[in-house]
């Protein structure tokens, strides 16, 4: 049975769902009907004898239970059955068997738990009662022929209006020769971000789970705004909690209008990497944790997109099974790595769109979603049970949107469930897998067209990238970083050219509120001596410590070792230097001073400087030696005439 949540964790699950998928309607729909399923076993073990049970708790509303009946109907065949069970759509056939309890006594306050038993034609055995009422229901079939996925309608009558739901209840009694490989891949994109505290939780159910394999696609959106948010760090801690198990790993996720093919088209193939390693530098920085290979694209793609990905290292690629007509999972087709027409060396896994949508389906209780997810993961079992090789499923599950009771319950049933082994996803880009189970080897994509660019985008992102990255090395701080990294990254997205180009300049007019925070003080200097010190002061006016080169322009003035730049450290916004040099002129003169970054690509400061020398030069020696002389030579003279005289008298 699945593990219960208290019932101020689930109406907080509900709330919380809520706010952040904005479907109000639906939620409300959900929660004002007459029952809902809390917890369902999804798989019904039956023995050789025919015997087997399983459990449904439900929560019912105030006023009289009249009736509870269960009834099961023929076998699940094709998949579009399930997609109308989902809808609240069951089958047209009669029911195989059906089990009902009137006014029933085993209600806890507004809690039934029903236990029931399941027959094969020729099994035999006791029913769970409730007060004194059995609960069973039979099949047709023999114990060995029963395995396979049942429709099963639950019908409440309350003050007697009688409300249904369906359900599906997995009859297992064969051994499984090949579960299938599920990757259930939780998704921290940016509604993650924007419904935190949601989020949150379900990290907290995830980290729950240490040994179970799973696989995080991680955009580095939400990652951005962790680091920029200094006042939230509970959501980095609980990602960081999630990831603390080596089973759970991480892969990077671009944002949907990255335009990754427009920048490769465009000479921007550096932008490219930047475009997949940013997500994992900001994980690795909020959790320590490094990203696997594959990245996982949660839009259809083109092939020139899936190009600019293998031009950069990145050939195995999770995509969307919208991607492609039709979709694999609508398909037998399914279930293993295939290449991509008109994309190089890219290896691909699909999606299916049927289980990413049961997951995000806020209509259904998480207790019947879970329920429901597993038995639509048999039921792609049964579709070839006895496959030769390995088949892969890959669920996305959205953090911000999804309820951590539905992520709880279908995590702790998938630990036991026959039907599948949870894996994490870079063990399922397995070449060998290519083509096998009569799977296509080669898919083609719906989308091929790629945005166009203006030369206006081309220069203006060219600058701004040459600039951000010169600036970067100026500075140490992760949340400066962070957002400098973040602006570019968001200005190559897809679209208009105008578009593209509002985004160029919002980046642009950022980075230069930066880079005009600097500036020298041009006050006079005057030296005092032929060696001396100049007094120069810088200023700062950003609020993260910024390592810049300062150089000294000048022919008239020598330092020693010649040396006439100088590394600085500007950590506060005022930064006084006293720099030795020696004036041998002792003339006026213009010293030109500039502030750039480390690597000396980008002038952040400049100033001329007037420097006035007062000490004694070549000139003034002359000149000091010679009125000595003619002062020497006049007295001289002055007293031989008074000696002459003297002996005269």
């Amino acid at each position: 049975m699945f593990h219960r949540f208290s019932t101020w964790w689930r109406a907080l699950s509900v709330v919380l769902l809520g706010l952040a998928t904005l479907t109000w309607p639906l939620a409300a729909q959900a929660q004002t009907t007459p029952f809902s399923v809390i917890s369902q076993d999804a798989v019904a073990n039956m023995s050789g004898a025919g015997v087997s049970r399983f459990a449904l708790t439900l929560a019912v509303t105030k006023g009289t239970t009249n009736v509870v009946q269960l009834s099961l109907y023929p076998q699940i065949v094709y998949r579009s059955e399930i997609t109308a069970l989902m809808n609240g759509t069951g089958p047209s056939t009669t029911a195989l068997s059906s089990t009902a309890i009137a006014t029933p006594t085993c209600i806890t306050g507004s809690t039934l738990n029903l236990h029931v038993s399941l027959f094969s034609a020729q099994g035999t055995g006791p029913s769970p009662l409730c007060g004194t009422q059995p609960l069973h229901l039979r099949l047709p079939c023999s114990a060995t022929a029963c395995d396979g996925v049942y429709p099963m309608s639950i019908a409440v009558t309350i003050n007697n209006v009688r409300s249904v739901e369906w359900s599906m209840i997995t009859v297992h009694v064969a051994s499984v020769l090949h579960p299938l490989l599920v990757d259930f891949v939780p998704m921290v994109d940016s509604m993650a971000w924007t419904a935190s505290a949601l989020a949150e939780s379900n990290f907290g159910v995830i980290a729950n789970y240490p040994s179970f394999p799973l696989t995080f696609a991680v955009s580095y959106l939400p990652l951005s705004q962790a680091m920029l948010d200094s006042t939230n760090r509970t959501w980095r801690s609980a990602l960081s909690e999630a990831l603390a198990s080596s089973q759970h790993r991480a892969i990077v996720s671009p944002p949907p209008n990255a335009d990754l093919a427009g920048l490769a088209a465009n000479g921007f193939s550096s932008e490219v990497t930047q475009q997949v390693s940013l997500a994992s530098s900001l994980l690795r920085t909020i959790t320590g944790r490094f990203t696997d290979g594959p990245v996982f694209l949660a839009t259809p793609p083109s092939p020139a997109t899936l190009d600019a990905l293998s031009q950069v290292g990145s050939s195995d690629v999770v995509v969307p099974d919208a991607s492609f007509t039709p979709a694999p999972s609508n398909t037998l087709g399914w279930g293993a790595p295939f290449r991509v027409t008109g994309a190089t060396s890219v290896t691909a896994l699909s999606t299916d769109g049927g289980l990413e949508q049961l997951a995000s389906d806020t209509a259904i209780e998480p207790g019947r979603r879970a329920a429901m997810t597993l038995a639509t993961l048999a039921f792609l079992h049964f579709e070839a049970p006895n496959a030769s090789s390995l088949r892969t499923v890959i669920v996305p599950l959205n953090v911000g949107s999804i309820s951590p009771t539905y992520v709880n319950d279908l995590l702790q049933a998938s630990q036991s469930n026959p039907f599948i082994t949870p894996s994490t996803l870079a063990s399922s880009f397995n070449s060998s897998l290519i083509g096998t189970n009569n799977s296509p080897s080669e898919l083609t994509l719906n989308f091929s067209t790629t945005s166009a660019w203006s030369s206006a985008n081309v220069s203006s992102l060219t600058t701004l990238i040459s600039h951000t990255n010169s600036y970067l090395h100026a500075i140490a701080s992760p949340t400066q970083t962070a957002a400098l990294q973040l602006y570019l990254a968001t200005s190559e997205e897809s679209g208009s050219s105008s578009n593209r180009q509002r985004a160029i300049s919002a980046a642009t007019a950022y980075l230069n509120t930066q880079l005009n925070g600097f500036r020298i003080d041009d006050s006079g200097i005057t030296l005092t001596g032929a060696s001396s010190e100049l007094p120069i002061t810088l200023f700062s006016s950003v609020h993260y410590p910024v390592t810049v080169l300062l150089h000294l322009i000048t022919n008239q003035l020598s330092f020693p070792n010649n040396k006439k730049v100088y590394v600085v450290q500007l950590s506060t916004s005022t930064t006084p230097l006293r720099i030795a040099a020696t004036d041998r002129q002792g003339s006026s003169l213009t010293l030109q001073l500039e502030v750039t970054t480390p690597d000396g690509q980008l002038v952040l400061a400049h100033a001329a400087v007037q420097v006035r020398g007062v000490g004694t030069s070549v000139v003034g020696y002359l000149l000091s030696g010679t009125s000595l002389f003619v002062l020497a030579w006049w007295w001289l003279r002055t007293y031989r005439r008074k000696s002459r005289g003297r002996h005269a008298r």
